[in-house]
């Protein structure tokens, strides 16, 4: 009831700021409301999927036609206020093959794309404040690299925040993000136990642009998820991130990534642990060829471990999806990648090809836990239309972890 006043009171509170610049200003001859329509544009967002999926230990394969539906609309700003609403629909074509996490078909692999009707977000912003922005509703929200806080839109479903955000950039070179989290919608519906998260959640972030002596990111996730204590915990880092220019005349390009944090339990987290995080990165590129080689850390004791529980987890430690969950042992993810963006192919359109190799182990004894093999193209063509081909292959090895494959093909339209 408390954080519910707390969002009806910011909801009021830039309304009523809102009208007082309503007052300063003269209205249009339409009126505000005519106005902002005329201002307005629309979002639609419609991707079909198939995805095919065998696992070790289950009898038969998942195959998972499913296709996503955005519709909604962005007003024109007026008196400093717009909104933007969005409905999502997720939906299977013919038999469910493969367990969605709610249709009850536990026979089948996962494949993580429930049908769901929801309202995907509904925000107002407010930015009445010179380089600064403050929105209230449900909402998307990315950090950084989504590594910590994402929206996962890689699934069909996405995540999204019942949030009010605070982003600024009044000082030059500076921009400062701080997001409260009422309520987490997750990727799995709301007919999944585990598809909401009530929440007492605060995310702060400082970004410092540094121009040629590189960008740092600084970091506070502090995360009181009522449904999953487990869960809870505060963590506190910082990124580093810089392109270095080698070679003029030939464009040879070299990227840094450095990262660490620490994280520690909060809120009614059972288990008492602090545990940290590190991640490298160098990618060297000679358009349209890129290199890149990391090494990144999730801290365990085998009792505990470092999680990032409201990340877009398909995005690390390899797309077969093995450690959405961080082992209580820890991992460390040593990949390499190899990747090729030809941005001026023929009829308009940009191709992307790449391919990466995962070789994992726990933290605590550096023990086996597998390797994977990644590759995949996207197509974007006619502005608004991609086609996305992807694979997956995970062998699990003396780990014991089941051996599963993958495979995506995804045409998607968006304006």
């Amino acid at each position: 009831m408390k954080k519910e006043m707390l969002l009806a009171a910011s909801w009021l509170s830039i309304l009523a700021v809102g009208q007082a610049f309503a007052e300063d200003k003269p209205p249009s001859n339409d009126g505000p409301i005519i106005e902002a329509i005329k201002n307005s544009k629309p979002l639609i967002d419609v991707r079909y999927r198939f995805e095919t999926k065998s696992q070790d230990g289950l009898a038969q394969d998942a195959y998972a036609n499913t296709i996503r539906t955005r519709l909604g609309f962005e007003s024109g700003e007026v008196y400093n206020l717009k909104v933007l609403v969005e409905f999502e629909n997720v939906a299977s074509i013919g038999d469910d093959h493969f367990n969605s996490t709610t249709n009850g078909r536990t026979q089948f692999p996962v494949v993580a794309d429930a049908n769901v009707t929801e309202i995907n977000r509904a925000q107002v912003t407010f930015t009445g404040i010179d380089k600064t922005a403050i929105t209230v509703g449900r909402q998307r929200f990315n950090l950084n690299n989504h590594r910590f806080v994402g929206a996962v839109d890689f699934r069909q479903n996405q995540q999204t925040f019942d949030a009010a955000r605070f982003s600024t950039k009044l000082i030059d070179r500076v921009t400062v993000d701080y997001l409260y989290i009422s309520r987490v919608h997750r990727i799995f519906g709301d007919n999944n136990p585990a598809g909401e998260f009530n929440s007492d959640s605060h995310v702060i972030s400082a970004i410092v642009d540094g121009g040629e002596f590189g960008t740092l990111k600084t970091y506070g996730i502090v995360l009181d998820l009522k449904e999953a204590p487990a869960l809870s915990s505060q963590s506190w880092g910082a990124r580093y991130e810089n392109t270095l220019t080698l070679d003029e005349d030939t464009g040879v390009k070299l990227g840094v990534v450095a990262e660490y944090a620490t994280q520690s339990d909060n809120a009614a987290n059972p288990i008492d642990y602090r545990e940290a995080y590190l991640h490298g990165e160098a990618a060297l590129s000679v358009a349209p060829f890129t290199g890149k080689l990391g090494y990144e850390k999730l801290g365990g004791d085998g009792t505990s471990s470092f999680k990032t529980p409201l990340a877009t987890l398909h995005k690390f430690q390899g797309f077969a999806d093995v450690f959405l969950s961080t082992p209580a042992a820890g991992l460390q993810d040593l990949y390499g990648t190899i990747a090729y963006n030809w941005k001026t192919a023929p009829f308009g359109t940009g191709v992307k090809l790449f391919a990466t190799y995962h070789d994992f182990k726990s933290d605590v004894g550096s023990l086996d836990l597998g390797e994977e093999f990644d590759a995949g193209m996207s197509v974007k063509f006619r502005k608004h239309w991609s086609v996305n081909l992807k694979g997956a292959v995970y062998n699990g090895g003396a780990s014991g972890i089941a051996d599963r494959s993958l495979v995506w093909a995804a045409l998607r339209f968006q304006y």
